[in-house]
Parts: structure tokens; sequence; C-alpha cells
């Protein structure tokens, strides 16, 4: 039998993206677990705690269990673990049942649980324990959110489009009907006052980054590794030139986790979630991704085969991150890999970075950057190639192939391996985020997320370089002010193009009951602006927002970057003057007034007053 090492690896595999989709359930996760005799990757989930709390005897008030989310975010497992902790067998959970029942002392009584495990497999016709068919069960859980002192309580887990439609679905009764709205509430976070009886917990909610540190501490310091360690041979498994070992050494450096790290706070601040599975999926395949294996993931039988044919040097985390191990088409299919496709990292760049990978070889002044962020990471093999297809390309950079010369294609991969290597020190000398599409990414966590986190208000600075983005949008001209906020329109009330009538200024600086301000809502940071002490008017910042109003401020024009940003903004000034309509009193004169917004060269606003009387 091979040892824990070996086992270990090829149960982490699964994981990853194969054809046969072995990482979609858990309980397939668990049965090869036993069936290779290790220890499955396993972490408290985040609202583990909360959930076991609600089911103790000591708790306040026995309530309903919702579990919502998409697919991947550890409902199924998180229901295993309730009905664990309610004494409930072992064997019995694993038979893979749709619905499971059983006694148990909650809020101090002896009480009947529920647990339906997947509601999307609840099928039409039963039974369901005491229940003949899935409509009588789904109104006993109707029955049991709105009792003060129930007798049944039920842990229900279901995708959140699943679980409305199911709700939508059911007979018409004013119990339905109250228990769909009261569900719709909970998932959109609105208050409701008939939601005491329901434990409500909205798993796509959690941060991905959380999710990421919980991830990769569970597997990274899981025994497997010590063992594979123990059992490494010369030049096989696990040796020194083993990738699998690689991969594994640059996943535990802790630049490496940061900057990964950061990239999952970016899509937690654009809005995009992903579940526990797709960041175990990205991980397992960072690990053991090579394009010439089998399904594209390494087994450790496979380091022999590719020692002799010399490209174990083709397996790089760097790559293997964002996919590159993968075809194409499946790269594309995969949610985790499209999103962090988004950052464009490689494909950006700066004249410095490309001047390091081409000349910095031999430049006395370069040659200390090539050798930390190139030589000193990169496996020899690789490094003969790049110098090899790097002599070529400076020699003739035409190439008759299709694509261009090689070298053009390998410092995509290149930019990628810096994007992970450059030291924090050195990360503004060398413009870090320039690699990427969101070249103010790092700024925005740094300058704008961290601050509002700790309590701390953004830099006055970083404001005004908001303003001064949002007065160019507003208004369709290059304003150079920051200390107003500009509110203009123009005769075909469109809101678009130039804006020359100049309908208010509001101040930034806290005046008359005026100001802007950048302030934390939920997670996200919101840019306010306070028109009175009771109305205001929020923009959420997010991370392409952030970046279209920084590129706009800096001379880029609106459309250039974002056409949905540019509308966006202009939907946020339209908000504002609707807002500002209800503060003014009406106007009793006959004469219409309008203020024609002007520029001198420095792009300083001024506004010239033009009254027109009536005829």
């Amino acid at each position: 039998m091979a040892g824990l090492g070996e086992r270990w690896v090829r149960f982490l595999r699964l994981y990853g993206p194969t054809p046969r989709n072995e990482n979609m359930y858990d309980e397939h996760i668990q049965r090869s677990a036993k069936r290779l005799g290790v220890r499955p990757i396993a972490f408290e989930h985040p609202v583990e705690t909360q959930i076991l709390e609600l089911l103790r005897p000591g708790t306040e008030r026995a309530r309903c269990i919702i579990l919502t989310g998409t697919a991947g975010d550890g409902k199924s497992r998180l229901c295993g673990h309730a009905w664990a902790a309610l004494g409930g067998d072992e064997q019995i959970w694993s038979t893979d049942e749709v619905y499971y029942e059983m006694s148990a002392v909650i809020a101090g009584r002896v009480r009947i649980v529920g647990i339906i495990r997947d509601l999307t497999k609840l099928s039409k016709d039963g039974p369901f324990g005491t229940y003949p068919e899935k409509h009588s069960l789904l109104a006993a859980v109707n029955k049991a959110m709105f009792e003060e002192d129930p007798d049944r309580v039920f842990i229900v887990a279901a995708n959140d489009g699943q679980l409305m439609e199911t709700w939508r679905k059911l007979p018409a009764s004013a119990e339905s009907a109250r228990a769909y709205v009261l569900l719709e509430n909970l998932l959109v976070e609105e208050p409701d006052p008939a939601s005491g009886g329901v434990a409500f917990f909205n798993l796509s909610a959690i941060p991905c980054a959380t999710l990421l540190d919980l991830s990769l501490d569970a597997l990274l310091s899981h025994e497997g590794w010590q063992a594979a360690y123990n059992e490494a041979t010369d030049i096989g498994f696990f040796s020194l030139n083993c990738p699998i070992r690689r991969n594994y050494e640059i996943l535990r450096q802790p630049l490496f986790q940061s900057r990964l790290r950061a990239l999952f706070e970016l899509l937690d601040h654009s809005g995009l979630h992903t579940p526990i599975r797709r960041v175990l999926l990205l991980l397992a395949n960072a690990l053991l991704g090579h394009p010439g294996v089998k399904d594209r993931l390494m087994m450790p039988s496979d380091i022999d085969e590719l020692q002799v044919s010399n490209t174990l040097h083709l397996s790089d985390i760097h790559d293997n991150v964002f996919g590159q191990n993968l075809s194409p088409a499946r790269r594309e299919s995969l949610e985790i890999m499209e999103f962090l496709s988004r950052f464009g990292i490689g494909h950006e760049t700066t004249n410095r970075i490309d001047n390091i990978l081409l000349f910095g070889a031999e430049d006395e002044v370069l040659r200390g950057y090539f050798t930390m962020l190139v030589e000193e990471g990169t496996p020899p093999r690789k490094l003969a190639e790049l110098r090899t297809t790097r002599a070529s390309y400076l020699e003739c950079p035409e190439s008759d192939l299709d694509g261009g010369h090689p070298f053009l294609a390998s410092l995509v991969a290149q930019r990628r391996a810096m994007f992970f290597r450059i030291p924090e020190e050195l990360a503004e000398d060398l413009r870090l985020w320039d690699l990427s599409v969101f070249s103010r990414a790092g700024e925005y966590l740094v300058d704008v997320v961290q601050p509002l986190a700790q309590g701390v208000r953004v830099n006055r600075r970083i404001l005004s370089r908001l303003v001064n983005g949002l007065n160019r949008v507003f208004t369709g001209m290059l304003v150079s002010t920051e200390r107003e906020l500009l509110l203009a329109t123009n005769l075909s009330y469109s809101g678009s193009g130039v804006s020359q009538l100049l309908e208010e200024r509001i101040s930034v600086a806290p005046k008359r009951q005026e100001r802007v301000e950048i302030a934390l809502e939920g997670r996200m940071p919101s840019l306010i602006v306070h028109l009175d002490d009771t109305i205001r008017c929020r923009l959420s910042l997010n991370l392409v927002r952030y970046e279209f109003l920084m590129r706009v401020a800096s001379g880029a024009l609106p459309g250039s970057f974002s056409r949905e940003c540019h509308e966006d903004i202009l939907a946020f000034k339209s908000s504002i003057l609707v807002a500002l309509g209800s503060l003014r009193p009406p106007d009793e004169r006959g004469d219409l007034v309008f203020k024609l917004l002007t520029l001198n060269a420095a792009g300083e606003p001024a506004d010239e007053v033009i009254e027109v009387a009536h005829a």
C-alpha cells in the first residue's frame, strides 16, 4: 500500500477541476477519504458555532435554521455537523437521504428536529419521515417558523434561488405567502418583525478572503505533507525537483499568500463571491496543475515520467493559480478562474518591468532585480529555456510562427510570477499593480478598505481625487476643482455629454449640513453625499468604480474604461438632483435663472448667471 504522503496527494487531486467533478459533493469526498485512509480537509465554518449554539438545551428560543447561498458554500457539511452535535448516528447520515429526523432537547425541552439536507433534491413524492410528500413537509416548516414555542424545528439547506423558487410554488395559503415574504426579506437583509422564529444564514455573505484564509490553513497544515517529505525519493515523488513539492513550498510563502489574499479581497470588493468548494478547487489546481498529464492534474506516479521527458518545470504555481495548465474551454468554464482572469495579471506591464525581463541579465542597474525576481524563483530547466528564447528574440525579434516570437508569450507568464515575487518594500517603486488591469487596486486596499475597517477616516487626498473624477463625469468637462461637487445638466436633460447648466454646488468639507465623505456600509466602502441632516445619497464604491473615478480624475475619458461605470455615475448624479429638488422651495418668481458653467485655462469652474424674463 502506498504511503500516507502519496495517498494524500491522490486525495487532494479530487478537489481539483477533474472532468468527473469529484469535488461537487461532500458525500463523495468523505467516502474517498475513508477509502484512501486520509483525513479530509476540514476547518470550522465561520457560522458553525452560531448554528450549534441554536441547537443547545440552554438556548433562549427554539428556531428554524435556514442555510442558503451558492453551491459549494458548505451547507451540507454544516447540516452534517448539526446532526452529529445533536447525537445523530453517523451511519444514518452517510445514507445520503434528503430528509433526516430525530428528537433532541433544545431550549429546555424535547423537540423533533428535521433536517432537509438539500432542498433541490427534495422530490415531490415522499415519504419524508412522518410526512407523506413534499408539500406537507414544507407546510410544517412554515408552521414552525411562526410558532413561539414549536414542537418541531427544521434545518433547511438550499441555494438562494432554489429557496425562493420552492416557496413561490407552494400551494396557495396565508402561511405560505407569509413565509415567502419573510424569507425574501431575510435574503435581502430587510428587517421583518416576524423573523423571531427563524435563524437565517446566507453563506454567500461570508468574505472570499476569510474562506481563503481558512482553506489555506487547513490545507497547508495537513499531516499528509510531512508524510510526503518522509517518503521523498532522490529524483521522484517529493524530491527537490518535484513540482508538487516546489508548488507546495511556494504556497507556504507569506508573500505569495498575501498577494493571493489581496486578489480575493478585491473579489469581495467587486461583488464577486466564490464558495469554499471553488477555493479548494483553485488551491488543488495551483499545487497539482500540469499541462502534460491526465486531466492536467499531477499524481505521484506522474513525477518519474515527467522527469524522463524533462517537463517537470511546466508545472508552475504562478500559472496554475490562473488555470493556465487547463484548456481554454475548461478554464473559461470555471467561475473562480474567470473571476481571477478579470485582473489581467501578466497581460498588463510597465516599461521598467519589461526592461528587467529583457535586459536584466546583463544590465548592471537591473541585474539585482533580475536575480531576485526571476533567477531565484525559477527552476533551472525553465530558466535555461527563458535564456535561450530571450537571446533568440534579441537577435531576431521577428518570427515566422503564428502568434509571434515564443519569448513574447513567455513574458506574460514571467510577469505573473513577478506579481507574486515583488517584495512589499518594492511594490510602490516597481508599480506592482500596474501588472493588473486595476492599477489603483493596491491603493484601494491600503488607503480605503483598510482604514475604514479599522475605524479610521480615509485620507482627504483620496476623497479629493474621487470628487474630481465625479465632477468630470457630472459636467463632461475637464474640471479641476476638488472642494465642491458640481451638479450640472444640459438642455436635453439626458445627463450625458457636456453639462453646462449648473444646478448646485455641494461643499465637500462640512458646511451648512452639507458634506461628502467615504464611509463603510456593511463591508463595502460608500461615497456619501450629505445634503442635510436627513437626506443622503450613496454610491457604493466597489473596486471597478474606484478605478474608473481615479482614471477619470487623471485625465482618462469616461467611456474608455467602463461604459457601465459611466452610466452608474450619471445615475448617481440624477439621484442627487432628485434629492435636491425635494429640498428646494418652489420658485414663485416669474423669471427663469440659469447658471452657465465655464472653465478657465486651469480647469477651475466659474458660473455666469443668465436671467430670462417671461414675455
